[in-house]
Order: C-alpha cells, then sequence, then structure tokens
C-alpha cells in the first residue's frame, strides 16, 4: 500500500486529529501526493483554520498526527502559503 493509500485509510482519524486542533480540508501535497515518496520522506499536509486553535498550533497537531502515523508531518496553513509557492502546492495537493 502506497503512504497515500495509508492516509486516506487513516482520513476519518487525521480529520478527528485535525478538528480538535481547530483544523479542516485537510490536503497532502509532496513527494507523497505525487507518489514520489522515499522512507525518509515527511508528510506534507496542508490545512484549513475552520475553528480557533489551540495554543499549540500547529505544532501540536504535527505532534499529534506524527504519533498517528509514525512518520515526520510538516502542516502548512493554506491561508499562509507564499505567493512563491502558491500556485503550485494548491495544484498538486490532494484530498484524502
Amino acid at each position: 500500500m502506497s503512504l497515500i493509500q495509508d492516509l486516506r485509510a487513516k482520513r476519518h482519524e487525521i480529520e478527528a486529529v485535525a478538528a480538535r486542533h481547530g483544523a479542516g480540508n485537510v490536503e497532502v501535497f509532496g513527494s507523497v501526493a505525487r507518489r514520489e515518496e522515499t522512507d525518509r520522506s515527511d508528510i506534507d499536509l496542508l490545512v484549513d483554520i475552520v475553528a480557533e486553535p489551540g495554543p499549540w498550533f500547529p505544532g501540536g497537531l504535527a505532534a499529534d498526527l506524527e504519533d498517528l502515523l509514525g512518520r515526520r508531518v510538516q502542516i502548512i496553513i493554506r491561508r499562509s502559503l507564499s505567493p512563491l509557492i502558491r500556485e503550485a502546492v494548491l495544484k498538486e495537493a490532494a484530498p484524502l
């Protein structure tokens, strides 16, 4: 099973963890979305803030997802995307 398939199998758990931290609309991008990941790749997730985030956001969300997924997770907030990479990230972002 590819990593993106594994993420999709855990979609409900990932979404529940994200919701506890005030995040939603979770999408994967980067090497995992392109199916080019290696054993050392992290998981790049794009999220929207949909509720009041906790004081440790987004680090707490990343830590909780790392515990769930057993791999390093990087959280990027959609509205905070740099204009320099915004188009490329949004183009390759894939829903869970």
